[in-house]
């Protein structure tokens, strides 16, 4: 039975509690293309095994927040994530936000845009306003192949679904005021179908700005989005459709504090950069740490029918991302790091149902990148009392070649009677390039393209000739349904994770005297990086009934050839290596009521383990003793509760959430305590008044009892030292919300 709902709270979460897609012969050949606001329907029991959280397109209103921009708010009500920022609006800058997910940080997690890796190591991701998203889906442990597909996914994938051109003309705005001066503006034009072949269209654009809640600047400074959808279907059942997206932003950072910062609580709310110009830390000004990019994304479907059983689909994409970071590297340097970023790509796909038993999926994804990581080039500056910058020379001066990907895969699922079962294979082969690095000494300021009309020679001790991995990547995932309300599951499933090449290239380009004075190469170094392997053992049982929707899980992953830092006594340098292995294990519990009088509530309980498996040795002999201990920022104890109740046209929708307590080290010395945090959001709407379809009036209070956190820790499970910062919570925080339908 699907029982619908009104409650938007729980529409917000309507698949939380069952952890997988459709059946994978719904997902192989029933393709569900949403094209407007709906009443999604209640948590339905999860059809496959994996563990796997979807958010609606109501769910996506609410829990994006005020910004609408950031998607890990999305994450917000979803076991075992904790997801956490350095403001409240979630904006994206430097060192701005972090997740956590299993206890694993989120360097490793694939963020896809329709199924395409659309997204940046480094720079802004914020591609999309999140009111042209219409759902929003995660996978914790293993995954079917053609989902999770990039860079990197050993920590999960993520995978927005955007918004298609509504069938009906009309016209959406959206206008927010709130605290710390935040202001955004929002609006939205659809064409409905037009012309004699149907085509239809959108163009949305979006203003932002916000100033930081301590300290000096605005984080965003500005950001302004303008977006344009594209649908045009073909009378043989094909179609087409386009997305471009053009971002900009700007803001100021936020400073961090150190362990001994932290302790004493006066520095939560006021600690940050400078307001003013000081002798002797320059540096530390407000407008020395700030970042700028502008980003522009364009994604491509194409669906073709292939006889009566068929259908082939080809999505290709293309993303630039042009920006800088500015920070200070010490009280008087300044450091600007530019960042030139370009990728490309196309996923080709073939689905076919053999027979109602049997379902083949096939297809193949390429990727061409162009650096970073590493770094490409970085400028020194010296801070100076009237608030300019002195050119102090090149940090940094390198070319790289392209790094480039390319993965086939294969998904077969077949049904027996009350039984499914679903497999298949991804090879990734993943080419990283040539790195030549140069000395920089009394080369002049000018562009990254003119300087080498100097001729600056390469340095031979930091060449790195290219490199190809391979990895297969097996899934394999059992359904038997008990009864119709019930089935137990199982899923396991093979992930992988880039090696961060970026923090090696730096960390050897900042301590070259010590590794040359031991004879140490780049190459030797970069020699101990492979990619870090992961395997994902998932069991579960999911459960709906009328009212009550449960998907218990127990999960167990292990994971090897992790990249760690590594203190090696023989250089006296920290710096990372692929030598350790840890395991994960945990319990995981989603579920869903609905009472009566428009009453509904959905929850997440999670219990997360993940530490080193044994001790660490560096290859100078030196021992770290990290065995069975919790890595960085992994929080053990998580729970989330939504309510949502709706009176006539009133809904008010509180959520808490508990994160447990967190260690900011390796050696468990650091400790973070848990908190509980709660948000209220409250709206009214009005129905067909005068020419509106629609007028809705809300308020969001984050955090809404102004509880004093540590909320975002920069460690994570690549760390091994104590030099862990951190970042306070932000306040009470209030928005108001205007927004119309025409």
């Amino acid at each position: 039975m699907r029982t619908r709902m009104r409650s938007p709270l729980a529409a917000a979460v309507a698949a939380l509690c069952a952890a997988g897609p459709a059946l994978a012969s719904d997902a192989t050949l029933t393709e569900v293309v949403v094209t407007g606001a709906h009443e999604a329907p209640l948590t339905q029991p999860d059809p496959q095994p994996w563990a796997h959280s979807q958010v609606s397109r109501e769910g996506v209103a609410i829990l994006g927040g005020p910004a609408q921009t950031n998607p890990y708010r999305l994450l917000d009500l979803m076991p075992s994530v904790s997801a956490e920022s350095a403001d409240a609006y979630g904006l994206n800058s430097r060192g701005g936000r972090k997740l956590n997910l299993r206890g694993k940080g989120d360097f490793h997690l694939t963020r896809n845009i329709e199924g395409v890796p659309l997204y940046g190591i480094v720079g802004n991701n914020d591609l999309f306003d999140l009111e042209n998203v219409a759902g929003f889906e995660l996978y914790r442990g293993g995954m079917p192949a053609n989902a999770g597909l990039g860079v990197s996914n050993s920590t999960g994938a993520l995978d927005m679904t955007l918004r298609r051109p509504e069938e009906l003309p009309g016209v959406e705005i959206r206008q927010g005021f709130g605290s710390d001066n935040f202001r955004r503006t929002f609006a939205r034009i659809d064409s409905g179908r037009f012309g004699p072949a149907d085509t239809a269209l959108f163009v949305s654009a979006s203003d932002m700005e916000a100033d930081k809640w301590k300290g000096a600047g605005q984080t965003p400074g500005a950001r302004r989005n303008f977006t344009v959808g594209l649908a045009q279907p073909f009378s043989n059942g094909a179609r087409f459709e386009l997305f471009v997206a053009s971002n900009h932003i700007e803001g100021h950072d936020y400073r961090a504090m150190n362990y001994a910062q932290v302790q004493d609580k006066s520095n939560w709310r006021r600690f940050d950069y400078d307001e003013d110009l000081t002798a002797g830390r320059l540096a530390r000004y407000y407008d020395f740490n700030r970042n700028e990019f502008d980003d522009v994304g364009v994604i491509a479907n194409l669906v073709l029918p292939v006889g009566e059983a068929g259908r082939f689909t080809l999505r290709p994409y293309w993303w630039d991302n042009d920006g800088y970071f500015l920070f200070s590297s010490s009280d008087t340097n300044v450091r600007r790091w530019d960042v030139e970023h370009e990728q490309k790509g196309l996923v080709a796909q073939y689905d076919h149902r053999f027979s109602p038993a049997l379902d083949l999926t096939v297809g193949y994804w390429w990727m061409d990148m162009e650096s970073p990581p590493p770094p490409v080039y970085q400028k020194n500056y010296t801070a100076q009392a009237d608030g300019s910058l002195t050119y102090a020379g090149w940090a940094l001066l390198s070319k790289h070649g392209r790094h480039e990907f390319n993965s086939p895969f294969l998904q077969l699922t077949g049904r027996s009677g009350a039984t499914t079962i679903s497999g298949g294979v991804r090879l990734q082969q993943q080419s990283q390039p040539s790195f030549s690095y140069y000395a920089t000494a009394g080369l002049p300021d000018v562009s990254y393209d003119a300087v080498w009309a100097f001729n600056p020679a390469v340095d031979p001790w930091m060449r790195v000739s290219g490199k190809t991995y391979r990895e297969w990547l097996p899934n394999l995932s059992l359904r038997h349904e008990l009864r119709p309300d019930m089935a137990l599951t199982a899923a396991y499933g093979r992930r992988i994770g880039r090696p961060d090449w970026g923090p090696v290239a730096s960390t050897y380009s900042s301590n070259k005297a010590k590794f040359v004075a031991q004879n140490i190469t780049l190459q030797d170094v970069f020699s101990g990086l492979k990619p870090e392997i992961s395997d994902n053992l998932d069991l579960g049982l999911r459960y709906e009934g009328e009212r009550l929707s449960l998907a218990p899980n127990l999960y167990y992953a292990r994971t090897r050839d992790k990249e760690v830092s590594v203190y090696d006594p023989g250089v006296d340098v920290t710096y990372y290596q692929s030598v350790a292995k840890a395991v994960g294990y945990g319990a995981e519990l989603e579920g869903s009521y609905r009472f009566d009088g428009g009453l509904s509530a959905v929850f997440a309980l999670s219990w997360n383990r993940f530490a080193f498996d044994g001790d660490i040795q560096a290859k100078a002999g030196a021992v770290t003793g990290t065995d069975g201990k919790q890595v960085p920022n992994a929080p053990r104890m998580l729970a989330k509760l939504g309510v949502d109740w709706r009176s006539g046209n009133w809904n008010v929708s509180p959520v808490v959430r508990y994160v447990g307590k967190r260690y900011g080290d390796t050696l468990n010395k650091q400790k973070i305590d848990g908190y509980f945090l709660a948000d209220l959001h409250v709206g009214y709407q009005w129905k067909n008044v005068a020419m509106l379809q629609e007028v809705g009036i809300g308020l969001s209070v984050l955090n809404l009892f102004d509880k004093r956190y540590i909320g975002q820790i920069s460690a994570s499970d690549f760390d091994l030292n104590a030099g862990t910062t951190y970042y306070a919570g932000a306040p009470r925080t209030a928005v108001m919300t205007v927004s119309a339908r025409f």
